[in-house]
């Protein structure tokens, strides 16, 4: 039996808010691999719902994490790392 690479799926949210905001709705499959980038203002995001925060990204530095579980259908969000600081295009990726 093979395996079906995860197909690239990618989101973005322009503003950031203090509450957690999807930035992909449920990947179509298991995926390993997620690239994040994010203009101004650090953010931090969830791989299951808003329930963990899992990744604190620092604005203005491309991240890539490899050899992660991302299940299928996770709903992958994002919310400001501070208080009030809003970042401004959140890029993330899934593969």
């Amino acid at each position: 039996m093979s395996m079906k690479p995860c197909l690239p799926e990618s989101g973005t949210d322009a503003t950031g808010a203090d509450t957690y905001a999807d930035v992909i709705n449920g990947i179509s499959r298991e995926c390993h691999n997620l690239s994040a980038y994010c203009a101004t203002h650090p953010a931090i995001i969830s791989l299951n719902d808003g329930t963990t925060d899992h990744l604190h990204i620092a604005a203005g530095v491309q991240f890539v994490f490899h050899g992660m579980v991302i299940p299928k259908a996770a709903v992958i969000q994002a919310k400001n790392a501070g208080a009030g600081n809003n970042y401004a295009s959140l890029m993330v990726s899934v593969w």
